[in-house]
């Protein structure tokens, strides 16, 4: 089986011809000018890797696009149970939260979080809804107050 790059640039262009997304909101998500994002845009899968020519973004700005690429092209296809783990996974790993942190912040069981956590198909689609949304709002705003090292 052989493995198969992500070509970021054809991603992003097919959200953008489909009318996903505009070439504007896309330099408002990341702050690079729009010369920059044409630029990206423009570079095949095949002009990926060692080249004479100048590039009009950096190594961290051409990673950030490839990832957004790729969680807004390939993880929309992601089942909506483990999504739902996975902002809890955000939340419990990443910014050390347990269950009744997050129970309590966003008025949930805690026992709901906790089984949500582990089996997110045991929970009723009501109370599943509830900690998703609220859940994905926690992760929202306590990531933007997350100190980032520039």
């Amino acid at each position: 089986m052989a493995a198969e790059a992500f070509d970021a640039p054809a991603g992003l262009r097919r959200l953008l011809a489909e009318g996903a997304i505009t070439d504007r909101s896309l330099h408002s998500l990341t702050g690079m000018t729009l010369d920059a994002l044409r630029a990206f845009l423009s570079v095949g899968q095949s002009e990926i890797g060692l080249t004479t020519t100048p590039l009009a973004f950096s190594d961290e700005e051409s990673a950030r696009l490839s990832i957004l690429a790729a969680q807004l092209t390939e993880g929309m296809t992601i089942p909506d149970d483990d999504r739902l783990t996975g902002i809890l996974e955000a939340l419990t790993i990443e910014l050390r939260l347990t269950p009744q942190n997050i129970a309590a912040l966003a008025g949930l069981d805690a026992r709901d979080v906790a089984a949500a956590l582990t089996d997110p198909r045991s929970i009723p689609d009501e109370k599943k809804y509830a900690i998703a949304i609220r859940a994905s709002y926690l992760l929202s705003a306590l990531n933007r107050a997350v100190r980032r090292s520039e």
